[in-house]
């Protein structure tokens, strides 16, 4: 269709853009990427102006749209922390999240609630991502890889949502002594 190109550069971009300012962040970049963010809000204002989308365009384009505004927030709150020196690299993002930060002891435990897998990745990130520090900080396990993850956690989710008929399951992660402990229920919110 007319506009898909569009809306795809648009997926595209934003999916660039969040990766772009995670190396930013994590200081292997010195400039956060301003010119790519600009590539993506003219497009959002072009595609916005656009009165000849289809409902399903229309749709796509809304939550590229939400998506990019809780980003481009997330992104202006860490930089603001990060010039004035208030948070760690890493601390601003989880906080952000609701995440606890892990301490170099003893880590708290990860609680994330997953409704759809496939809207959720930055959820799976972040809860693979726990993972990967729970298993720093008290094992010396490796760790498996994010796709077959990423997989476990859908066929986990689809599973228990339809066994218990709940909208969302909470994963929860945690160290107890020296042992990662995986759960997942039925969320009951």
């Amino acid at each position: 269709m007319m506009y898909d190109d569009d809306l795809a550069n648009m997926e595209e971009w934003l999916r660039r853009l969040k990766i772009e300012y995670h190396i930013f962040f994590n200081g292997n970049r010195k400039q956060p990427p301003e010119d790519l963010k600009i590539r993506v809000e003219k497009l959002v204002k072009k595609l916005s102006e656009c009165s000849e989308l289809s409902v399903s365009q229309r749709f796509r384009l809304n939550t590229l749209i939400a998506r990019f505004y809780v980003y481009r927030d997330l992104w202006r709150r860490t930089l603001l922390e990060k010039e004035m020196g208030a948070e760690p690299k890493e601390g601003t993002a989880f906080k952000e999240k609701g995440i606890p930060e892990f301490g170099k002891t003893a880590p708290e435990a990860v609680r994330i609630s997953i409704a759809d897998p496939n809207a959720e990745e930055d959820k799976i990130r972040l809860l693979y991502d726990s993972l990967l520090r729970i298993k720093k900080t008290g094992t010396g396990e490796t760790p498996i890889p994010y796709a077959q993850f990423a997989k476990y956690i859908a066929t986990q989710t689809r599973s228990i949502r339809e066994k218990y008929g709940c909208s969302a399951v909470a994963f929860t992660i945690a160290l107890d002594e020296h042992a990662i402990r995986f759960t997942a229920a039925a969320d009951s919110r």
